[in-house]
């Protein structure tokens, strides 16, 4: 049976816990879910981690608002797990509820990166906040976003969700297998909600961006969808930059990590801009 490129993705995992930009992937992968009649899968990973942190007798925690200094224990922890576990299951239930999506939800202890890492492996996109709760979170992307985009799966990072409307698609083109196919991926997706979709031409010369400009008119053909085009020097990377800050409720979309290849450009465009990043990477294989 021929699926549609927007069918690719059927099932959506989303990374839940209790923070901000964890509710901003929640609301996101429903969202995407409703456009494309997918499943969203929940994941809550009670951390380990933690748990080991508190078995220490110098484990300490400061309470708010009192500023009080307590005793960390591992009983205190599990329970506030279990709470936030539950908290985010109602999360997720509401959310789906609301927009009529089929959803399931999997509590389980173990290494946060692992846990999520091997749940992905049966789901067709990952939706994660990508800032951290750690030390200097403002300021880096959190440590299990980055193993996601090492990772060979698709990947959704946001750290705030925008109003319901249809997004603003921006589309990396490099004229790789790669990146035709996340363009006729971003084109169903944009024409099927009502969508805009701009193509960012990797083109080095004006002669480069026009053959480009062709092969992906060529690859909307029949699709009935015009896509905007914009040239963008693939080695300018502070015009990227530049330009991706100035976009209001956009969700950046690549086939490729190139423009990402030195972690920095990747934690410059993720905090200093507002768009959404969708690194599109589909190996072909049904799941």
């Amino acid at each position: 049976m021929k699926h549609s490129n927007a069918a690719l993705i059927r099932r959506i995992l989303v990374a839940l816990d209790t923070s901000p930009s964890s509710q901003a992937a929640l609301e996101a992968a429903v969202a995407l879910a409703e456009r494309l009649n997918a499943e969203v899968c929940g994941l809550f990973v009670e951390d380990v981690d933690l748990l080991r942190v508190a078995e220490s007798p110098y484990a300490r925690e400061i309470l708010y608002p009192s500023a009080e200094e307590g005793r960390l224990t591992r009983g205190g922890i599990e329970k506030r797990l279990r709470v936030q576990g539950e908290q985010a299951r109602r999360a997720l239930t509401a959310a789906a509820q609301r927009a009529n999506v089929p959803c399931t939800f999997l509590s389980v202890r173990g290494k946060v990166s692992s846990e999520l890492l091997a749940a992905a492996e049966k789901t067709d996109l990952v939706a994660i906040g990508r800032l951290g709760w750690s030390m200097g979170a403002r300021l880096r992307i959190g440590s299990t976003a980055m193993d996601l985009v090492a990772s060979s799966g698709p990947v959704l990072l946001l750290s705030e969700y925008r109003a319901p409307a249809p997004p603003h698609l921006l589309l990396y083109f490099d004229g790789s297998p790669e990146a035709s196919k996340a363009l006729q991926w971003a084109a169903e997706v944009a024409g099927s909600d009502s969508g805009r979709l701009t193509v960012l031409l990797a083109a080095k010369d004006e002669e480069q961006a026009e053959q480009m400009r062709e092969q992906a008119r060529g690859l909307l053909a029949g699709s009935g969808f015009q896509a905007g085009y914009r040239p963008m020097d693939p080695n300018d990377s502070a015009g990227l930059l530049s330009f991706l800050k100035r976009v209001e409720n956009g969700m950046f979309v690549l086939g490729t990590k190139e423009p990402f290849e030195k972690a920095p450009m990747l934690e410059a465009v993720l905090r200093q801009s507002r768009v959404a990043v969708l690194l599109f990477r589909y190996d072909g294989e049904e799941r």
